[in-house]
């Protein structure tokens, strides 16, 4: 059976994820996109109505395949452990990080814009990277016997948010100082596990100073 060729819409939004990763909103230009594409440079506002409206769907694009490839609860059952909930967080946001496929195209696309940020800055936060921070709340609100309070429960949230995040932007000092960028599997699941055991024994030493 004979494999149908994608749209013209399809290969334009296709391309402009990957260059708009490599290079930003700013320094992508329409006519490389539709170059990449194959398609006429009228293109995109046939089929975007504009760079800007373009830009969100690449975003949802890329988002939706991270999601479908990693989802941020690892596929956990309800009521698992706090720990397991730590891990599986880490484990999906490292997977992100340094997976080639499209899977990875939201993190590189996140580096690009906290570089040199645009005015979708307000609506991929909102939309995409606020509900992974109301996920790793809820992870941590689970502890048994434990609420924390509104400002103790965000300092944590963001505290482990941001080892994560740090993978993210840090790739160009990792390749100078480590020769490479990405990480094996086995790197993965050992600064998941990581995080999770170190994110846990802080999460237990907050309750226990509060508990005094």
């Amino acid at each position: 059976m004979e494999k149908t060729k994608p749209s013209t819409r399809e290969r334009v939004l296709e391309a402009a994820c990957h260059i708009f990763a490599e290079k930003g909103f700013r320094e992508a230009t329409v006519a490389e996109i539709c170059e990449a594409a194959k398609a006429n440079i009228a293109a995109v506002n046939y089929h975007f109505r504009d760079k800007e409206k373009l830009y969100d769907e690449v975003w949802h694009r890329a988002f939706s395949q991270a999601n479908e490839t990693y989802p941020i609860n690892g596929g956990l059952p309800e009521h698992s452990s706090v720990e397991e909930g730590l891990h599986a967080f880490a484990s999906a946001i490292l997977h992100r990080i340094f997976s080639d496929g499209d899977s990875g195209l939201f993190a590189k696309l996140l580096y690009r814009e906290m570089a040199s940020p645009t005015l979708a800055l307000t609506k991929i936060a909102i939309d995409y990277l606020f509900p992974q921070s109301q996920y790793m709340a809820s992870v941590i609100q689970s502890m048994p016997d434990t609420k924390f309070d509104e400002q103790t429960l965000f300092l944590c949230t963001h505290s482990i948010i941001g080892q994560c995040a740090f993978y993210n932007f840090s790739r160009p000092l990792r390749e100078r100082m480590m020769g490479q960028e990405t990480m094996s599997e086995e790197e993965i699941e050992r600064t998941a596990r990581h995080i999770a055991r170190f994110s846990l024994g802080g999460l237990k030493e907050i309750k226990r100073k509060r508990d005094e």
